[in-house]
């Protein structure tokens, strides 16, 4: 079933302004103190390849307007091409990201209806997207958080030359058993889509990423990601893979859990392509009080 996204509000976003400087009486020194041509992070983006990244946002807005203008600036800064976002807990919250924002655009999830939804921005003169619709809606089990798939055309010089089927996801959290076996259906059930898709005729490139919750290298018997790694074709490619050894997650255990995987389809754009995650926490002090405990995961597909 195909949902209705809701893209900038500007009487949502007037709300959201009041609200803020209403009822925010908390300073934070650093960001907001800066001058606006400060660089907060280097750039990352490149004018050679196609820049796309999934990033856990924690609790987007963590730190009320501060986080939701610092985060406008790392955007403009890291001058990424397609974000797939994670943790957006409110909409006019994002809706004044977007506001402050020039030359991007984007979506917010309707589902969970409460909190923690999926989100994309983009660069709107480059990248087009179709209306994103969510799948699995009703199996709370397998994906408490519902995928967000759009379909997008990269552009250059007025012609396409990358397009694919983009799925951001948020698996369910925590080590336990249960969850782990729900994150374990989920990997199940998101392959089944994808090659369900790709014999039915549909465009067989796919980008799948987001906050998965679990790790590339658990031993076989424990690894959720097994539909993937195991699948007889090699169609799956974990871009993620050879980061094992790092950390997405800064948290007490971190551990790389934010991933990006392509099709085997995809794999021909991604020749001499690169991924890395970006320790944006090593060049903003305030990064983990503000922005997140995550860090963004980029891939770079030299389509140019």
């Amino acid at each position: 079933m195909k949902i209705l996204f809701i893209k900038k509000n500007k009487t949502a976003l007037i709300l959201f302004s009041i609200l803020l400087f209403a009822g925010c009486s908390k300073r934070t020194t650093g960001p907001e103190l800066l001058k606006p041509d400060h660089r907060l992070v280097k750039k990352e983006g490149t004018d050679s390849t196609f820049d796309i990244a999934t990033w856990n946002v924690r609790d987007f807005p963590l730190d009320g307007r501060t986080t939701v203008s610092t985060l406008a600036r790392l955007i403009r800064d890291l001058d990424i091409d397609m974000f797939g976002l994670e943790e957006m807990n409110d909409v006019n919250a994002f809706n004044s990201l977007l506001d402050s924002l020039d030359g991007f655009d984007g979506f917010i999830s309707e589902y969970p209806e409460d909190m923690l939804k999926l989100g994309i921005i983009y660069k709107k003169d480059m990248v087009s997207v179709t209306t994103p619709f969510q799948i699995y809606t009703s199996d709370w089990y397998a994906f408490p958080r519902p995928p967000l798939i759009t379909y997008v055309e990269v552009e250059k010089d007025g012609n396409v030359v990358f397009d694919f089927s983009l799925i951001v996801n948020h698996l369910k959290a925590y080590g336990d058993p249960e969850s782990a076996d729900r994150r374990r259906e989920a990997c199940i059930r998101l392959k089944d889509y994808i090659d369900d898709q790709i014999l039915s005729s549909a465009d067989p490139d796919f980008i799948m990423l987001g906050d998965f919750n679990d790790r590339l290298n658990d031993p076989p018997d424990q690894n959720i990601f097994n539909p993937f790694l195991q699948d007889s074709l090699a169609n799956y490619l974990f871009l993620t893979e050879p980061l094992t050894d790092q950390a997405s997650y800064i948290g007490d255990y971190g551990n790389v859990i934010d991933h990006i995987v392509i099709s085997h389809s995809t794999q021909q754009a991604y020749q001499e392509g690169s991924t890395e995650i970006l320790k944006l926490d090593t060049e903003f002090d305030a990064y983990t009080t503000v922005i997140s405990d995550h860090r963004p995961v980029l891939s770079r597909f030299p389509v140019f």
